[in-house]
């Protein structure tokens, strides 16, 4: 995804909402890309991360709110 960045992978489907409304409500946008969609299929289906990506310009405000999450 051109212009975009890998914010975070997410094993548990339940936390990946949760964490991309956290990302909107500081100001970042994101977009959420579930590889386990039909499209991605391949031998490792059932433990493939949800991914949560966001434009290059927010990438480091995203990696500090990721990061106030670990404190």
């Amino acid at each position: 995804m051109k212009g975009w960045v890998l914010a975070t992978r997410c094993q548990d489907a339940t936390m990946a909402p949760l964490i991309q409304g956290g990302l909107d409500s500081a100001g970042i946008p994101s977009v959420l890309l579930n590889k386990r969609d039909s499209s991605y299929v391949g031998m490792a289906f059932a433990s493939r991360p949800l991914e949560i990506w966001v434009p290059e310009a927010h990438a480091e405000d995203a990696q500090a709110w990721l990061k106030s999450l670990e404190g």
